[in-house]
């Protein structure tokens, strides 16, 4: 009865030795094709996985129902592998093996349910991928024609073909790809490359095929593009009522990406990123890392970080970190002053006139005494030699030399005459040549130069320049960029550069954008100090490339036809329609540029200007200046004077006061001793005025000769170069009395 009820007992029941040999021996009727799969993949291996180390990877349940096959292929493979399971959640369960260090990886997945691959190692376009699953065909061709295939390029699936019947015969695997964008929509349709049996193909093709080389079939490509000239030129356009604005993108990449539609069968449509603040590259690479756009266009660098991030093609162009400063084709002012000498000239010039006053001065008095007491004279004689050098002659003072009668003197002053002579004559020819004949004014090219002129530098605030040259290892970077100022925009720092004054500004920026600019924006100018140059050293050389998500399936087919347009000239020859069509002015000459060398001017273009000669105006302005400065101290000595001498007066008032009651009530005695002073006498002598109370109006005193004091113990012989004002008037009013004594006793006589 229990073999009846008990099922495993119905029928024709396995012994346990028969368990045992279907469990561990996997000994079975049935035709094993394990080792036509290990064969298969071995085969697979050598031919086209050897180029990069096979990263093995299978599920659970895999893992557990063959894990008798994973023995038997790692037995014998015939490559340095490394293999790892995939967990419950379809990760890999050691992701670091996904992470090569030297060198690329391919894969071979071993998968029950295939659509879990893009969560096991994500998208990839550029290894070779080969899936081992162990599902139905249609589930196969189900997944190359949906979406999850598209994230692999180079994508190679081995499925096993099913029978009914005899299961004692091998089944064949059948090898699968996809066909990718057969649609303007991406779409993409599986396609049966061959079949495995009996070890051998059934027809040899290549099973990686090269993918996508009919193009896109009209598909259309989102691009992200940021105005960074000449590369992407961003432009507002009318119709001619000006009605009807629109964007208008024009530039080098622009016309590269429609080139690359046109090869490729792809439309476009541009759009522009959503955080222009971030400056043009990190505002179209943000698009690109976010997945809102499939192509990036804004002159993007090619540096660690965008790499890290997203997709860069083939640099299809070179561009440079340069410094741009103000050039001056007119004369330095220092130089205008200066003229053809130097420095050092002049200075020889001075102390040869200053110091030949004390031979000269010897040899005519045969001592320096009368300099040494009147220092005064040692100015008197330096503007006498020097007035040589102007053959001016005309200094005929008490000590003029041209009084001497000394052979020596006549001498030494003939042979200054002579050497002035010279000097001039070299002074008057050479400065003729040098301001009218064509010069190469400096330019600034090396961070030496910067760094000995003292310049301040600026650059970006955004868009990577912030950060790209901090942590230099170059000591002379760091010294010029220590002190960095940002300003926002390109046309501000140019702005900066043109307007300093005191201290020199230079901008460091794109080449490529600062020549577009300067060209473009600039005009040609007629002023020889308002010229901008580029320098010719490259501080820090980027790639300019296109920029692509991450393991985009059409970066290696675009790279590889900007590669291809690089190597035949095309790219040259779009730069160069740029230049001409955008940079050039409508007589076909480059507009206001000066990067590179300069070029010598025509001798009847170097003509003197304003600018030539502001030293010249400069040096007079100073020198009023200077003399308004002194004006202005001899004006506020006068003032300071004058409140003196008020404040005297005041204070002596009431004195003078009754020293006049005195004088009034003196008896007359005799009139030999009486003075008539007219008023215009006294104020012509200054001894009233009419604003004050003690003018006399033109009335008669009594003045007698005891009532005047006079400085009798004054030594004049003293105090021979300068006389305080109460001494002369004290004189004067001495003077006036003789007169008028001598001339009252001659009338007296007369009359006697």
């Amino acid at each position: 009865m229990k073999r009846a009820i008990d099922p495993v007992f119905h029928g024709h029941p396995k012994t346990r030795e028969e368990k045992w040999n279907d469990n561990i021996l996997n000994a079975t009727s049935a035709f094993d094709q394990n080792p036509s799969l290990i064969t298969l993949l071995h085969r697979l291996t050598t031919k086209y996985l050897n180029d990069c180390v096979p990263v093995i990877l299978y599920d659970k349940e895999v893992a557990t129902r063959e894990g008798h096959l994973f023995q038997e292929l790692f037995k014998n493979f015939p490559v340095s592998y490394v293999h790892g399971s995939i967990g419950d959640n379809n990760l890999v369960r050691n992701p670091a093996i996904l992470k090569p260090v030297k060198e690329c990886v391919n894969y071979i997945l071993f998968l029950a349910e295939i659509k879990r691959c893009d969560k096991a190692i994500g998208m990839d376009s550029s290894n070779k991928v080969v899936i081992v699953a162990r599902t139905s065909q249609w589930a196969i061709q189900e997944f190359l024609a949906g979406k999850i295939s598209r994230k692999f390029v180079n994508l190679l699936v081995v499925g096993q073909s099913f029978k009914d019947g005899d299961n004692t015969l091998e089944a064949p695997y059948i090898l699968y790809t996809h066909k990718l964008y057969t649609d303007g929509l991406g779409a993409s349709k599986p396609v049966v490359l061959t079949s495995w049996a009996h070890g051998k193909f059934s027809r040899e093709v290549d099973l990686f095929p090269p993918k996508m080389a009919e193009g896109y079939a009209g598909h259309r490509f989102v691009v992200a593009a940021a105005n960074q000239p000449p590369f992407v030129i961003r432009r507002i356009q009318s119709d001619l009522d000006g009605g009807n604005p629109r964007v208008v993108w024009d530039g080098v990449e622009v016309r590269v990406l429609k080139m690359l539609a046109e090869r490729n069968n792809f439309s476009i449509e541009i759009v522009e990123p959503m955080e222009l603040n971030l400056g043009p590259g990190d505002a179209v690479a943000k698009e690109i890392a976010q997945g809102r756009a499939d192509v990036g266009i804004a002159g993007m660098y090619l540096t660690n970080d965008r790499i890290s991030e997203m997709d860069m093609s083939f640099s299809h162009s070179q561009d440079c970190a340069v410094f741009v400063t103000l050039l001056s084709t007119a004369l330095p002012r220092y130089r205008a002053i200066l003229g053809p000498f130097h420095w050092h000239v002049w200075l020889a010039l001075t102390l040869t006139y200053l110091l030949g006053i004390f031979p000269l001065a010897f040899s005519d008095k045969h001592s320096l005494r009368h300099l040494l007491n009147a220092p005064g004279e040692v100015e008197n004689m330096f503007w006498y030699v020097f007035g040589t050098f102007t053959n001016c002659f005309t200094f005929v003072g008490k000590n003029s030399w041209s009084k001497t009668d000394k052979i020596t003197t006549r001498l030494l002053i003939g042979w200054y005459w002579i050497f002035t002579i010279i000097i001039t004559s070299c002074y008057t020819g050479s400065i003729i040549a040098f301001v009218t004949l064509p010069i190469f004014p400096e330019t600034i090219d090396t961070i030496d130069q910067l760094l000995n002129g003292f310049f301040r530098i600026g650059t970006l605030d955004r868009g990577g320049w912030e950060r790209w040259f901090f942590n230099s290892s170059d000591p002379k970077t760091n010294k010029l960029l220590s002190k960095m100022e940002f300003v926002p925009n390109v046309e501000a720092g140019i702005k900066n550069t043109t307007k300093a004054f005191f201290w020199s500004y230079s901008f460091l920026g794109s080449e490529a954008e600062l020549d577009f600019i300067v060209q473009a924006n600039f005009s040609t100018t007629k002023s020889k100090r308002a010229q901008l140059h580029i320098s010719n050293e490259c501080f820090v050389p980027f790639g300019v490339s296109l920029a692509f998500p991450n393991q985009s399936v059409y970066t290696a087919k675009l790279s590889s036809d900007i590669r291809r347009m690089f190597q035949s000239g095309l790219l040259e020859k779009l730069f160069d329609e740029v230049r001409w069509e955008i940079q050039r002015s409508s007589t076909g000459k480059l507009l206001a540029a000066t990067p590179g060398s300069l070029k010598m001017v025509s001798a009847e273009e170097k003509g003197l200007t304003l600018e030539d000669t502001q030293g010249m105006f400069l040096l007079l302005a100073a020198g009023f200046l200077i003399a308004a400065i002194s004006l202005i101290s001899e004006w506020m000595g006068g003032c300071s004077k004058a409140c003196r001498f008020r404040k005297k007066k005041t204070e002596d008032a009431p004195s003078s006061a009754k020293s006049t009651d005195h004088l009034l009530a003196t008896p007359v005695t005799d009139s030999q001793n009486e003075i008539e002073i007219i008023s215009d006498v006294t104020n012509s002598r200054g001894l009233g005025s009419s604003g004050t109370p003690d003018t006399l109006d033109g009335k008669l005193i009594h003045v007698t000769h005891e009532n005047i004091l006079v400085h009798s113990t004054f030594d004049s012989d003293k105090f021979h170069s300068r006389r305080s004002s109460s001494v002369e008037v004290d004189k004067e009013i001495q003077e006036i009395f003789d007169r008028d004594v001598e001339k009252l006793q001659l009338e007296c006589s007369g009359e006697h």
